[in-house]
């Protein structure tokens, strides 16, 4: 066993697996459920995985939140990674590739300049800064991209997930969980693919209201 995670059972565990179990069936996954909660130091607080027969959370939340506390929480974390992985809108690989088409149009442009002009002058510098400003262009519009993808990918389960069981029940849960994560101490990475618990919260405060 990895020293960083905890397999023991507990009451709240078995808990936790049949409130993942009942979701599974309410949400008609086929999947084989869950039939192991690791409490594991790697998994930040905040996130909440159940992927491949396991739960697995945060060991740093142990004893924290109750079995009921986890379920609004697990349904998400299972739309997240057993649905809407299987359902990927194809429309996002669109939002990347037409960008990164169009930012090419310039690059070519200034390609044919550079190569029309190298026959009187040396234009390797300026070749050189010419690629190196679209390698950056690049990068920065695919980490964006990146970034926006996973979050939005949360947000939509966080929706489905609100109109499975509730949207009071999941902004409670959310809230709770992020309350009991800041009484920890626990300071939350800047740069991070997924969004923080208060911009989930947000997220399904306006998706409230706009409904």
């Amino acid at each position: 066993m990895l020293p960083s995670q905890d397999t023991s059972r507990s009451p709240d565990d078995e808990k936790i697996l049949k409130y993942a179990s009942d979701l599974f069936r309410q949400l008609g996954i086929t999947r084989p459920e869950p039939d192991s909660v690791v409490w594991d130091d790697m998994v930040d607080p905040g996130l909440v995985i159940v992927r491949f027969g396991e739960v697995r959370l945060p060991r740093k939340m142990m004893g924290r939140l109750t079995a009921a506390d986890w379920k609004p929480l697990l349904a998400s974390a299972i739309i997240y990674g057993d649905v809407l992985s299987r359902d990927k809108n194809r429309g996002t690989l669109i939002r990347l590739v037409l960008p990164l088409g169009l930012g090419e149009i310039p690059l070519v442009f200034a390609l044919l300049q550079i190569f029309r002009l190298s026959r009187q002058f040396d234009t390797s510098g300026v070749l050189l800064e010419t690629i190196t400003i679209w390698i950056v262009y690049a990068f920065t519009l695919l980490a964006l991209w990146i970034r926006w993808y996973w979050r939005s990918f949360t947000y939509n389960a966080d929706r489905r997930a609100a109109k499975t069981i509730g949207k009071d029940v999941l902004l409670e849960a959310l809230a709770k969980y992020r309350d009991m994560i800041s009484a920890t101490g626990y300071q939350s990475k800047p740069v991070h693919l997924w969004p923080t618990l208060s911009q989930r919260i947000e997220r399904l405060q306006k998706a409230d209201r706009v409904s």
